[in-house]
């Protein structure tokens, strides 16, 4: 009897510790994977460092996509040992209005917020909307990446996990949406006061796509478009003054 209580207590513990592994991994360890990538991409391509100010952009967009999308090929993989697919965690369901709305509220407010940084670097609210040149291909990459790789990581991989380990809803949303925040730890080389302004959002719109996800029964289409329009509009002109410093550059 007391070697059957024994055995449970080890696969609990072990369940426990596989759980906020796999939470410091995508937290803390997804960013470190990023600057990692960021630096290989800086010593073997010179134009990552003396290009001109969008193919250093558009380098340093690089970094991140690749170290997101092999994570997610990690994730295929540890579901396929599982005898799972991404669509056992909800990535390809297509959810209910509820779960559309509540999504594209909160992208909608999001995008506002950013929106009203463009006129301060001297660019066209359009251009937003409607980019150009490099800015386009920032865009897509952007959005493309953020959308897929982070809600398939943060929302379908962490929250059902979460759920698998006996967390109620609440924790389901509001812990893997804190390491949402934690993840965006690359923006620390623009000192810790800007890096908190971006997590603590970051981290909040995180938690509301998955308040959405559950929504939608654990679907998480409407999270991925809601992300991808969030990351393919003002975000990557933003992220351009950040990296280069050009104000006002014109599309193209």
């Amino acid at each position: 009897m007391n070697r059957t209580s024994t055995l449970d207590d080890r696969a609990v513990n072990h369940s426990a510790l596989r759980l906020w592994t796999e939470f410091v991994i995508l937290g803390l360890g997804l960013p470190a994977a990023i600057w990692i990538a960021s630096k290989l991409i800086k010593l073997s391509i010179p134009a990552a460092t003396h290009g001109s100010p969008g193919e250093r952009f558009l380098w340093w967009i690089a970094g991140p996509a690749i170290a997101e999308w092999l994570f997610v090929l990690g994730i295929v993989l540890v579901l396929r040992h599982r005898q799972l697919s991404l669509m056992d965690i909800g990535v390809w369901r297509v959810g209910n209005g509820r779960a559309w709305a509540f999504a594209l509220f909160f992208a909608a407010l999001a995008i506002g917020g950013n929106l009203r940084f463009l006129p301060r670097m001297h660019v066209p609210i359009s251009s937003a909307f409607f980019p150009q040149g490099f800015h386009l291909l920032a865009a897509l990459m952007m959005g493309t990446t953020a959308g897929f790789c982070e809600e398939v990581l943060f929302r379908a991989f962490l929250m059902t996990e979460f759920a698998n380990a006996g967390y109620k809803k609440v924790a389901q949303i509001l812990i893997p949406g804190v390491a949402f925040g934690l993840s965006h730890a690359g923006y620390l080389n623009q000192g810790f006061l800007p890096w908190l302004g971006i997590a603590v959002p970051t981290a909040f719109l995180g938690m509301m796509w998955g308040v959405a996800y559950l929504l939608g029964r654990r679907s998480l289409v409407p999270a991925i478009v809601a992300h991808f329009l969030n990351d393919a509009t003002a975000l990557p002109w933003i992220s351009f003054f950040m990296v280069t410093g050009a104000l006002g550059r014109a599309p193209g």
